[in-house]
């Protein structure tokens, strides 16, 4: 690794120490709450309908809901005709703004269909689709541009964890997202690679120190906006574990995958995060 890297990441981490204990029991930050279900790949019609009709607001909570692109539309006229305060986000977006893009969607499509928010970036999308940071980027502008909110996706694979690469890792990802963008205008969402669907997860306290980090960098980047900017944990969120996330000072919210499926249990994911919990 580059000298100057190094010595970089070293200060970051230093200040992030200094900036957050990470311990439960911290006041109110002011930031906002979110609970996002990123439902991949999965349910018909008929299930998301059954699931919206079950689902509840939540208390000072932004709840947001990203089905397969083609439940879009028909989940914004739902939650839309209930008058639930449900917001409906993309799973992904294109670069350009239109073109000979098979099986693309335009960010402004997205926003014409009633979507908020975009999940941009995620581990899936850099592993299959072959997405860089540099992709990642463009795709966050289109969506600022469209007056969508990008959720972008940040997190190392196991191998870097193991090669102690993580501040590394992130740093880059961050950096190389942010170029020519407004950090106060996104939303971070830390997912460990290796925490995505394997049932292991973080602990509470090492998410934290890592949210830490991330919001260190922010700090180098926009120091009067970096205490603003939301940050969110995925990567095996459930029920059980999610309380303890909340507690966390830097912890503003979860990106939640398969334990969103079940309505039951993303609403006591919601409830962990909600005020007065």
């Amino acid at each position: 690794m580059d000298q100057s890297i190094k010595a970089y990441i070293k200060q970051l981490v230093q200040e992030a120490v200094q900036h957050s204990p990470g311990l439960p029991g911290s006041l109110p930050t002011g930031r906002t709450q979110y609970v996002i279900a990123n439902w991949k790949m999965n349910k018909t019609l008929q299930e998301m309908l059954d699931f919206l009709q079950q689902l509840k607001e939540g208390n000072g909570v932004e709840v947001v809901v990203c089905p397969p692109a083609p439940l879009l539309y028909p989940a914004k006229l739902y939650v839309q005709g209930q008058n639930k305060d449900i917001h409906i986000g993309a799973q992904n977006t294109h670069q350009e703004e239109n073109g000979a893009y098979t099986g693309e969607t335009a960010a402004s499509l997205l926003k014409e269909i009633g979507c908020s928010h975009c999940i941009i970036g995620h581990s899936e999308r850099r592993q299959y689709a072959q997405e860089d940071d540099a992709t990642v980027n463009l795709k966050a502008k289109q969506a600022l541009k469209r007056g969508l909110t990008p959720i972008i996706c940040i997190g190392e694979t196991l191998q870097q964890k193991q090669q102690n690469q993580t501040e590394k890792v992130l740093t880059t990802q961050m950096l190389g997202a942010l170029e020519g963008i407004d950090a106060s205008e996104v939303v971070f969402a830390y997912e460990p690679v290796w925490a995505i669907g394997t049932g292991e997860s973080a602990t509470a306290e090492e998410a934290q120190r890592i949210h830490a980090y991330i919001r260190a960098v922010l700090a180098h980047l926009d120091k009067e906006n970096a205490e603003k900017v939301s940050i969110l944990y995925g990567g095996s969120v459930n029920e059980n574990n999610a309380k303890e996330f909340a507690a966390m000072t830097d912890i503003d919210g979860v990106l939640v995958g398969g334990a969103s499926l079940k309505v039951d249990s993303f609403q006591k994911i919601i409830a962990a995060f909600a005020k007065g919990a």
